[in-house]
């Protein structure tokens, strides 16, 4: 029997498999940058409580952004080991369970594009991972910038420092805003809302997709972002004019959009031989197929 978890910016997962049978459980979001490792640990803890009366699996591998942050790996691993005493726990990146799940076996390399961005690749011997710096530090051309775009932007046609365009009205209706003070209120109501912001990107996309050149400006920077995350990626794994794969993964590349054109543009010229492929399944089959991986040489 083996556990596999994946803490998500936008939701969290987890799958307990006991040969071909599986349990799911859902929570919300688990973001260390995000959240206090009390409000994380609460997330996980409550997945865990809707599994435990199933048995213990022998190994558990979970995946979690900001995991090498000072006492969040302990932290985590202390409140599984608080339902599974006896399991083998190991704490890993949610871009190293994404490219698992993307690539299950050989070399390659992984774009996640969810709340946050951050890349992840293997070649031989060598492992890198790029991004996932948060809210503050990172996360460039991912769901937050994109809304923090959007937001500032609105903020902008309040204050007659920009034209009002005509998708704004879009970016109000998700805030529950109509002028300044109420998209203070809607911005400020939470210490910190990274989850609020993030959902404004799929409007952002629709809105750059239909032609809306404010939007159409936001995403061209986004692509920027994330074709310049790729190629310092592929560079450190000397894979920029050598055949390789590249998975994209999360909700806001995993369909065509003028964001995954441009990004695929971006790159084609400066990695010609690298093959880019949508990645549409989930990071916890990742932590999975690490885990059954690990039991196996139990």
């Amino acid at each position: 029997m083996i556990l596999g978890i994946d803490l998500g910016g936008s939701k969290s997962v987890a799958i307990l498999r006991d040969g071909e049978r599986r349990m799911r459980a859902e929570g919300g979001p688990a973001n260390p940058s995000a959240l206090s490792i009390d409000g994380v640990c609460d997330v996980l803890r409550t997945m865990l409580r809707e599994l435990a009366s199933e048995g213990e699996p022998d190994t558990v591998v979970l995946g979690a952004a900001g995991v090498s942050k000072p006492g969040v790996s302990a932290a985590l691993e202390a409140s599984v080991r608080a339902f599974f005493p006896h399991a083998r726990i190991t704490c890993t990146s949610d871009l190293e369970i994404a490219f698992r799940a993307a690539t299950p076996t050989g070399d390659g390399a992984v774009l996640v594009v969810g709340t946050g961005s951050g890349a992840y690749g293997e070649r031989g011997d060598r492992r890198v991972a790029l991004g996932g710096g948060g809210y503050l530090l990172g996360d460039e051309g991912a769901g937050f910038a994109l809304g923090l775009a959007a937001a500032r932007l609105l903020l902008r046609s309040y204050e007659e420092r920009a034209p009002r365009d005509s998708w704004f009205a879009r970016i109000e209706r998700a805030l529950d805003c109509s002028d300044r003070a109420t998209l203070f209120s809607a911005i400020y109501r939470t210490p910190v809302p990274v989850a609020p912001i993030a959902a404004l990107a799929p409007v952002v996309l629709a809105a750059a997709d239909s032609g809306e050149r404010s939007a159409v400006k936001i995403v061209q920077g986004a692509a920027l972002e994330l074709a310049d995350l790729v190629r310092a990626l592929l560079r450190r794994l000397d894979a920029l004019q050598h055949p390789f794969s590249l998975a994209l993964c999360g909700g806001l590349v995993r369909e065509n959009s003028l964001l995954t054109f441009l990004f695929e543009t971006r790159l084609s010229n400066e990695a010609p031989f690298l093959t880019i492929r949508k990645f549409s399944g989930e990071p916890v089959e990742g932590a999975l197929i690490v885990a059954e991986r690990a039991s196996a040489t139990r």
